[in-house]
Formats: structure tokens, sequence, C-alpha cells
């Protein structure tokens, strides 16, 4: 699923958002429900900005926090992190919070299941080059011996 579906989605099922954009932790935009590209760059960014200030208050031993929720009379500004990707909602006045940062992360877990899984292969490799190694080896340990006579001289 690309994110452009996942928010289409997010914004179908949840009627209490009513923008949402995906960023990464640079604050570059991935995708935006809103159509001005400019204004939703700006607002990833200082999203990862608002994110960057809070590991900064909580001290160098804390991570960004999980999720953030602003309030306003107008409505809610909702954070999350999940993996390399945050979100950025806007919801209608008084949401139910945890019901929101509920979609919010399901969507961005729907975009980590879409990618491809990078499957580990530091031991297969690593016993693939001792083999190799140990069969170079072994193959000049015989090439070199086959032109000695047995007490070592070169016939």
């Amino acid at each position: 699923m690309d994110a452009g579906q996942a928010l289409a989605e997010l914004t179908e099922i949840s009627s209490q958002i009513e923008l949402a954009l995906i960023f990464d932790a640079r604050g570059e935009l991935v995708e935006a429900t809103l159509s001005d590209r400019p204004t939703a760059e700006s607002l990833a960014f200082g999203a990862a900005a608002l994110l960057a200030c809070t590991v900064q208050v909580g001290g160098p031993e804390r991570d960004e926090p999980i999720q953030v929720e602003l309030a306003y009379p107008e409505g809610s500004l909702l954070l999350v992190r999940e993996g390399d990707l945050r979100i950025l909602a806007f919801t209608s006045p008084d949401p139910i919070a945890g019901l929101a940062f509920f979609e919010l992360r399901a969507c961005l877990r729907k975009l980590d299941e879409s990618k491809p899984k990078r499957r580990w292969r530091g031991i297969g490799k690593a016993v693939q080059a001792a083999i190799a190694k140990d069969t170079a080896s072994a193959g000049d340990d015989t090439s070199s011996s086959a032109g000695k006579d047995t007490d070592g001289a070169t016939q």
C-alpha cells in the first residue's frame, strides 16, 4: 500500500481526522491529504522540529515521543511516530484522542507492512565466505603439492 492510499483510507475510516500528512524524521513530506504541497511541506518540517524540541527538553537519554497531542478550541493536532515515519493530523473539536491515535498508528503500520522485508544474511554470507576460503586453501594445498616429489623436491 502506498502512502496516498493509506491516507485516503484513514480519512475515509475516521470522521474526526480532517487532514493528515506523513513525513520522515528529517521533516521531508512523504504524502499529504492537502492539495497545497508547499503548505504540507511546511507543516511536515514544523512537526519534525516540534518532535526534535521534545527530545531536547526531555534530555539526551530520551527518544522522540511516540505520540503528542496539542489541543485547540478548533480541534487537535496529533503527532504519531512509528518506525521511520511520522504522521501529523488535524482533528475536529474534542476528538476521541485514543481512537485517533490508534487509527494514525494503524495507518503508519500499513505502510511499514507493505515494505518488502529485508532478510538478515550476515551469517549466511559469513558461512559462504568461510567455505569458499577453505575450498580455495584446500585447492592451493593440492595444486602446490602436485608438482613436488614426496621428499619436497620439485620434479
